[in-house]
Protein backbone atom coordinates (compact mmCIF):
# COMPACT_ATOMS: atom_id res chain seq x y z
CA UNK A 1 0.00 0.00 0.00
CA UNK A 2 2.82 2.38 0.93
CA UNK A 3 4.68 1.50 -2.25
CA UNK A 4 1.59 2.21 -4.33
CA UNK A 5 1.15 5.59 -2.60
CA UNK A 6 4.75 6.53 -3.33
CA UNK A 7 4.29 5.49 -6.94
CA UNK A 8 1.29 7.79 -7.30
CA UNK A 9 3.16 10.71 -5.74
CA UNK A 10 6.12 10.15 -8.04
CA UNK A 11 3.79 9.85 -11.03
CA UNK A 12 2.14 13.17 -10.23
CA UNK A 13 5.48 14.90 -9.65
CA UNK A 14 6.59 13.67 -13.07
CA UNK A 15 3.25 14.95 -14.40
CA UNK A 16 4.05 18.46 -13.13
CA UNK A 17 7.44 18.41 -14.85
CA UNK A 18 5.92 17.05 -18.04
CA UNK A 19 3.16 19.63 -18.15
CA UNK A 20 5.55 22.46 -17.32
CA UNK A 21 7.54 21.62 -20.44
CA UNK A 22 4.42 21.09 -22.52
CA UNK A 23 2.66 24.30 -21.52
CA UNK A 24 5.75 26.57 -21.52
CA UNK A 25 5.51 27.40 -25.27
CA UNK A 26 1.85 28.36 -24.88
CA UNK A 27 2.50 30.60 -21.87
CA UNK A 28 5.58 32.23 -23.41
CA UNK A 29 3.76 32.69 -26.71
CA UNK A 30 0.93 34.54 -24.96
CA UNK A 31 3.48 36.66 -23.11
CA UNK A 32 5.09 37.61 -26.44
CA UNK A 33 1.69 38.83 -27.63
CA UNK A 34 1.47 40.90 -24.45
CA UNK A 35 4.89 42.42 -25.19
CA UNK A 36 3.74 43.18 -28.72
CA UNK A 37 0.71 45.06 -27.37
CA UNK A 38 3.02 47.09 -25.14
CA UNK A 39 5.70 47.89 -27.71
CA UNK A 40 4.19 47.17 -31.16
CA UNK A 41 7.42 45.28 -31.90
CA UNK A 42 6.83 42.92 -34.83
CA UNK A 43 9.54 40.54 -33.65
CA UNK A 44 7.55 39.86 -30.46
CA UNK A 45 4.48 38.71 -32.36
CA UNK A 46 6.66 36.63 -34.69
CA UNK A 47 8.26 34.93 -31.69
CA UNK A 48 4.81 34.32 -30.23
CA UNK A 49 3.71 32.55 -33.40
CA UNK A 50 6.86 30.43 -33.41
CA UNK A 51 6.42 29.42 -29.77
CA UNK A 52 2.74 28.57 -30.13
CA UNK A 53 3.42 26.57 -33.29
CA UNK A 54 6.19 24.65 -31.51
CA UNK A 55 3.87 23.96 -28.60
CA UNK A 56 1.15 22.73 -30.95
CA UNK A 57 3.56 20.35 -32.68
CA UNK A 58 4.90 19.05 -29.35
CA UNK A 59 1.41 18.46 -27.97
CA UNK A 60 0.29 16.78 -31.20
CA UNK A 61 3.29 14.47 -31.06
CA UNK A 62 2.41 13.49 -27.49
CA UNK A 63 -1.19 12.80 -28.49
CA UNK A 64 -0.01 10.52 -31.30
CA UNK A 65 2.89 8.72 -29.66
CA UNK A 66 2.44 8.85 -25.87
CA UNK A 67 1.71 5.41 -24.53
CA UNK A 68 -0.18 6.73 -21.49
CA UNK A 69 -3.78 7.84 -22.18
CA UNK A 70 -3.68 10.33 -19.28
CA UNK A 71 -0.74 12.12 -20.95
CA UNK A 72 -2.42 12.02 -24.35
CA UNK A 73 -5.60 13.48 -22.86
CA UNK A 74 -4.02 16.54 -21.24
CA UNK A 75 -1.71 17.02 -24.26
CA UNK A 76 -4.74 17.27 -26.53
CA UNK A 77 -6.32 19.94 -24.31
CA UNK A 78 -3.13 22.06 -24.36
CA UNK A 79 -2.93 21.56 -28.14
CA UNK A 80 -6.45 22.98 -28.36
CA UNK A 81 -5.34 26.08 -26.44
CA UNK A 82 -2.31 26.50 -28.74
CA UNK A 83 -4.62 26.28 -31.76
CA UNK A 84 -7.05 28.83 -30.34
CA UNK A 85 -4.19 31.20 -29.48
CA UNK A 86 -2.71 30.90 -32.98
CA UNK A 87 -6.11 31.55 -34.54
CA UNK A 88 -6.54 34.64 -32.35
CA UNK A 89 -3.20 36.02 -33.57
CA UNK A 90 -3.71 35.16 -37.23
CA UNK A 91 -7.36 36.22 -37.46
CA UNK A 92 -7.36 39.01 -40.07
CA UNK A 93 -9.00 42.22 -38.95
CA UNK A 94 -12.29 43.00 -40.66
CA UNK A 95 -12.24 46.66 -39.67
CA UNK A 96 -15.02 46.08 -37.16
CA UNK A 97 -14.09 45.07 -33.61
CA UNK A 98 -17.60 43.69 -33.17
CA UNK A 99 -17.27 41.41 -36.20
CA UNK A 100 -13.83 40.21 -35.10
CA UNK A 101 -15.11 39.44 -31.61
CA UNK A 102 -18.10 37.56 -33.02
CA UNK A 103 -15.85 35.45 -35.28
CA UNK A 104 -13.50 34.59 -32.42
CA UNK A 105 -16.45 33.74 -30.20
CA UNK A 106 -17.97 31.47 -32.85
CA UNK A 107 -14.65 29.66 -33.37
CA UNK A 108 -14.24 29.14 -29.61
CA UNK A 109 -17.75 27.72 -29.30
CA UNK A 110 -17.14 25.38 -32.24
CA UNK A 111 -13.78 24.26 -30.82
CA UNK A 112 -15.23 23.48 -27.38
CA UNK A 113 -18.22 21.60 -28.79
CA UNK A 114 -16.14 19.66 -31.32
CA UNK A 115 -13.59 18.65 -28.69
CA UNK A 116 -16.30 17.62 -26.26
CA UNK A 117 -17.97 15.41 -28.85
CA UNK A 118 -14.83 13.74 -30.21
CA UNK A 119 -12.71 13.24 -27.07
CA UNK A 120 -13.80 10.93 -24.28
CA UNK A 121 -13.06 13.15 -21.30
CA UNK A 122 -12.60 11.50 -17.90
CA UNK A 123 -15.59 11.47 -15.58
CA UNK A 124 -15.37 13.66 -12.47
CA UNK A 125 -18.63 12.38 -11.01
CA UNK A 126 -22.31 13.20 -11.24
CA UNK A 127 -23.58 16.77 -10.95
CA UNK A 128 -24.28 17.69 -7.36
CA UNK A 129 -25.89 20.94 -6.28
CA UNK A 130 -27.51 21.94 -3.02
CA UNK A 131 -30.36 24.42 -2.83
CA UNK A 132 -28.23 26.75 -0.71
CA UNK A 133 -25.61 26.85 -3.45
CA UNK A 134 -27.97 28.96 -5.56
CA UNK A 135 -27.03 31.84 -3.26
CA UNK A 136 -23.51 31.62 -4.68
CA UNK A 137 -24.86 32.34 -8.16
CA UNK A 138 -26.85 35.29 -6.85
CA UNK A 139 -24.30 36.92 -4.53
CA UNK A 140 -20.79 35.82 -5.48
CA UNK A 141 -20.70 37.53 -8.93
CA UNK A 142 -21.52 40.89 -7.33
CA UNK A 143 -18.64 40.65 -4.85
CA UNK A 144 -16.29 39.37 -7.55
CA UNK A 145 -17.20 42.23 -9.88
CA UNK A 146 -16.66 44.90 -7.23
CA UNK A 147 -13.40 43.26 -6.20
CA UNK A 148 -12.24 43.13 -9.80
CA UNK A 149 -13.14 46.78 -10.35
CA UNK A 150 -11.18 47.81 -7.26
CA UNK A 151 -8.25 45.57 -8.18
CA UNK A 152 -7.96 46.78 -11.77
CA UNK A 153 -8.82 50.43 -11.16
CA UNK A 154 -8.29 52.67 -14.15
CA UNK A 155 -5.90 50.10 -15.61
CA UNK A 156 -9.02 48.34 -16.88
CA UNK A 157 -9.59 51.13 -19.36
CA UNK A 158 -6.14 50.79 -20.91
CA UNK A 159 -7.34 47.71 -22.77
CA UNK A 160 -11.12 47.80 -22.37
CA UNK A 161 -12.48 51.08 -23.67
CA UNK A 162 -16.19 50.86 -23.02
CA UNK A 163 -17.64 53.72 -24.99
CA UNK A 164 -21.35 53.83 -25.64
CA UNK A 165 -21.13 51.58 -28.75
CA UNK A 166 -18.98 49.13 -26.82
CA UNK A 167 -21.76 48.50 -24.33
CA UNK A 168 -23.11 46.22 -27.05
CA UNK A 169 -20.31 43.91 -25.94
CA UNK A 170 -22.04 43.22 -22.62
CA UNK A 171 -24.21 40.35 -23.94
CA UNK A 172 -21.19 38.88 -25.75
CA UNK A 173 -19.14 39.29 -22.59
CA UNK A 174 -21.73 37.30 -20.66
CA UNK A 175 -21.74 34.50 -23.23
CA UNK A 176 -17.93 34.52 -23.20
CA UNK A 177 -18.07 33.48 -19.54
CA UNK A 178 -19.75 30.20 -20.49
CA UNK A 179 -17.28 29.49 -23.28
CA UNK A 180 -14.29 30.33 -21.09
CA UNK A 181 -15.49 27.91 -18.41
CA UNK A 182 -16.16 25.23 -21.01
CA UNK A 183 -12.64 25.61 -22.39
CA UNK A 184 -10.58 25.92 -19.21
CA UNK A 185 -12.65 24.07 -16.63
CA UNK A 186 -14.63 21.66 -18.79
CA UNK A 187 -11.69 20.64 -20.98
CA UNK A 188 -8.29 21.62 -19.51
CA UNK A 189 -9.05 21.05 -15.82
CA UNK A 190 -11.08 17.92 -16.40
CA UNK A 191 -8.52 16.36 -18.73
CA UNK A 192 -5.68 16.98 -16.25
CA UNK A 193 -7.35 15.39 -13.20
CA UNK A 194 -6.15 11.80 -13.88
CA UNK A 195 -2.53 12.96 -14.26
CA UNK A 196 -2.30 15.71 -11.66
CA UNK A 197 -5.12 15.19 -9.22
CA UNK A 198 -7.93 17.66 -8.53
CA UNK A 199 -5.83 20.42 -6.96
CA UNK A 200 -3.12 20.30 -9.59
CA UNK A 201 -5.70 20.37 -12.36
CA UNK A 202 -7.34 23.46 -10.84
CA UNK A 203 -4.01 25.30 -10.70
CA UNK A 204 -3.05 24.29 -14.25
CA UNK A 205 -6.35 25.45 -15.75
CA UNK A 206 -6.24 28.75 -13.83
CA UNK A 207 -2.65 29.41 -14.91
CA UNK A 208 -3.35 28.75 -18.60
CA UNK A 209 -6.55 30.80 -18.38
CA UNK A 210 -4.50 33.68 -16.98
CA UNK A 211 -1.86 33.34 -19.71
CA UNK A 212 -4.53 33.48 -22.42
CA UNK A 213 -5.87 36.72 -20.97
CA UNK A 214 -2.52 38.37 -21.76
CA UNK A 215 -3.80 38.56 -25.34
CA UNK A 216 -5.89 41.52 -24.22
CA UNK A 217 -2.82 43.44 -23.09
CA UNK A 218 -3.62 43.86 -19.40
CA UNK A 219 -1.33 42.22 -16.85
CA UNK A 220 -3.57 43.15 -13.86
CA UNK A 221 -6.51 41.52 -15.63
CA UNK A 222 -4.45 38.37 -16.22
CA UNK A 223 -3.45 38.25 -12.54
CA UNK A 224 -7.06 38.63 -11.45
CA UNK A 225 -8.07 35.91 -13.91
CA UNK A 226 -5.66 33.48 -12.25
CA UNK A 227 -7.32 33.88 -8.85
CA UNK A 228 -10.76 33.85 -10.46
CA UNK A 229 -9.78 30.63 -12.23
CA UNK A 230 -8.80 29.02 -8.92
CA UNK A 231 -12.21 29.90 -7.52
CA UNK A 232 -14.06 28.72 -10.61
CA UNK A 233 -12.06 25.49 -10.57
CA UNK A 234 -13.04 24.86 -6.96
CA UNK A 235 -16.70 25.59 -7.71
CA UNK A 236 -16.57 23.26 -10.70
CA UNK A 237 -15.05 20.51 -8.56
CA UNK A 238 -17.74 21.00 -5.93
CA UNK A 239 -20.72 21.41 -8.25
CA UNK A 240 -19.46 19.30 -11.17
CA UNK A 241 -21.59 21.51 -13.39
CA UNK A 242 -20.28 23.70 -16.22
CA UNK A 243 -23.63 25.47 -16.37
CA UNK A 244 -23.21 26.43 -12.73
CA UNK A 245 -19.70 27.90 -12.99
CA UNK A 246 -20.50 29.39 -16.40
CA UNK A 247 -23.43 31.28 -14.90
CA UNK A 248 -21.30 32.63 -12.05
CA UNK A 249 -18.61 33.73 -14.53
CA UNK A 250 -21.10 35.29 -16.95
CA UNK A 251 -22.82 37.26 -14.21
CA UNK A 252 -19.45 38.38 -12.82
CA UNK A 253 -18.40 39.76 -16.21
CA UNK A 254 -21.73 41.55 -16.59
CA UNK A 255 -21.71 42.96 -13.07
CA UNK A 256 -18.17 44.26 -13.63
CA UNK A 257 -19.49 46.90 -16.02
CA UNK A 258 -22.18 47.87 -13.54
CA UNK A 259 -19.57 48.02 -10.76
CA UNK A 260 -17.51 50.50 -12.76
CA UNK A 261 -20.57 52.65 -13.35
CA UNK A 262 -21.49 52.49 -9.67
CA UNK A 263 -17.95 53.52 -8.71
CA UNK A 264 -18.31 56.59 -10.90
CA UNK A 265 -15.57 55.69 -13.36
CA UNK A 266 -16.25 57.54 -16.59
CA UNK A 267 -17.16 55.68 -19.74
CA UNK A 268 -15.64 57.38 -22.74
Amino acid sequence: MLQESRYREGYREAGWLFLSALTAPMVLGCFCVYLYRLSADGSAIAMGIVLLSAGLLACSAMVLFAGDPTISMVSSSVALLDSVALFTILLPGSGSVFADAAILFAVLVAAVLLYGRTVDLPSIGRTRLKESSVLIVLLLPVFLAVGEALFLGLRFWESYQLGRPSLLFVPLLALWGYVEEGLFRGIVQRSAVPLMGSRGAIVLAAFLNSAFMLFWGSLPYAIFTFFLGLLMGYLYLRSRSLMYVGTVHALQDTWLIIAYLAMGIAIH
